[in-house]
């Protein structure tokens, strides 16, 4: 992320190129810019594609220092920007130096990765014939440029969503930015439709926290892809980031991992190809780790499901049946639904002994209370429910899905019977452990 919202006030003329190439210098080692006294040069990023493993593109990343040589971040330097004929300049500027010094450094391969403000492009339709006029100047073509809208509110989405179809039209491609921080939200996607989606650091620093968020993310990888982007996830800085975002099946990566920020494109490259060949290695690590991980055990839950729904469809004594199911670590819950996925009685639930165990169910329980009954529910929308009657005797075990009883995720086993001509589906619920592993 490199800019800061700006608030902008009434629309002036927007400057042309040849003012902003009139703001540009160039010395021994870079193009630069100066804006109220304020040096902006650039800084490059690499962006490894992970199927590829190879370096893809390059983020160009505001460098500003004072007059005194003391560094200032981007959004500082953006906030000084009040007026929106002032945001516009100083956001031109700025790409046009990042264009500069990748044109003159070599960028002859990949992307170039440049933020634009969406405050800006929702009041700057001319903008995408200026981002013509800039790359053709440095003799680049629009396919390599892909512009970044950060994940910031915008006054007037339908303008900016105009204004980011006049870009694809051009042959620009456009990525979301900081997916994942706080104004992140699909409406965006689905009216823009981005050709990439960054995801924010702060998605990828939970991967290390929580065995449980790695499904959330390949959950939402794979609802990003079916929303037709590719995805890219920034600020991975440590092995199990990558491993678990190459589990969910991202395809490309930038962060301290793979290379900081450099202001030479060719070191900033070297740097990341050191990198690559770790790759493939730590994720077969990964992988092997993985295979030796505590897993479901389908083998004992077949098993006791089995004798479980038998002794139900000999007795029909629910409660007998599931002190079967509870003689299971992780069991929670039993219950039994009709051919049609209708709950005709309520649930058995696993003894608690008093303690703090049964308080925070109890706790979960109060706020879930409109939920709770759940006799005459319909859960023929459930996947355990439709394996259960496409292989009738068979257990199915799916998950996760949300548990009423519990307020968290659960697995549902469930296997269909036929009781005096009748199908019902014998089902138990099962709630992982803080690693997210289902104990047998």
């Amino acid at each position: 992320m490199n800019r800061a919202h700006v608030a902008v006030s009434p629309r002036r003329l927007a400057p042309p190129l040849d003012v902003v190439l009139s703001m540009m210098k160039k010395d021994v080692s870079s193009w630069y810019a100066t804006y109220r006294g304020i040096e902006i040069r650039s800084a490059f990023q690499p962006v490894m594609s992970i199927s590829h493993s190879r370096v893809i593109g390059f983020e160009a990343l505001m460098r500003a220092r004072t007059p005194k040589g003391e560094a200032l971040p981007p959004p500082l330097v953006f906030s000084l920007a009040r007026r929106h004929d002032d945001a516009v300049l100083l956001d031109r500027v700025s790409r046009a130096v990042h264009v500069a010094n990748f044109a003159e450094q070599g960028g002859d391969i990949g992307w170039l990765f440049l933020n634009v403000l969406p405050q800006i492009l929702e009041t700057s339709y001319e903008d995408a014939a200026f981002a013509d006029e800039l790359i053709s100047h440095f003799n680049l073509t629009a396919e390599r440029i892909v512009l970044e809208v950060l994940e910031q509110p915008a006054a007037d989405e339908r303008t900016l969503t105009q204004t980011v179809d006049a870009f694809h039209s051009r042959n620009f491609l456009i990525a979301i930015d900081d997916f994942g921080s706080g104004f992140s939200n699909f409406d965006r996607i689905w009216s823009t439709r981005p050709d990439i989606v960054k995801l924010d650091r702060s998605l990828v620093g939970r991967l290390t926290q929580r065995n449980s968020d790695h499904e959330l993310m390949r959950h939402l990888v794979s609802m990003l892809h079916q929303a037709g982007t590719m995805v890219l996830a920034e600020g991975v800085e440590a092995d199990g980031e990558l491993t678990a975002l190459m589990e969910a099946d991202v395809d490309f990566v930038q962060g301290y991992w793979l290379a900081r920020p450099h202001f030479s494109l060719a070191r900033a490259r070297a740097a990341a190809l050191e990198q690559v060949p770790l790759l493939w290695p730590l994720f077969g690590d990964h992988l092997a780790r993985a295979r030796h991980a505590p897993v479901l055990r389908f083998e004992s839950f077949e098993q006791t499901m089995s004798a479980a729904a038998q002794t139900y469809a000999r007795h029909g004594d629910l409660a007998l049946a599931a002190s079967i199911v509870f003689e299971l670590s992780s069991a929670r819950r039993v219950f039994v639904v009709d051919g049609n996925g209708i709950q005709s009685a309520p649930a058995i639930q696993v003894p608690v002994a008093p303690g703090a165990a049964l308080e925070r169910r109890d706790a979960a329980q109060r706020r879930l209370a409109p939920l709770l009954d759940t006799v005459s529910s319909n859960w023929s929308r459930r996947a355990y429910f439709k394996r259960a009657i496409a292989a009738p005797g068979r257990v199915a075990v799916m998950g996760p899905y949300f548990s009423l009883s519990e307020g968290k995720g659960c697995h549902t086993a469930a296997v269909a019977l036929t009781i005096e001509g009748r199908t019902v589906v014998f089902c138990a619920d099962f709630v992982p452990d803080e690693d997210g592993q289902v104990a047998a």
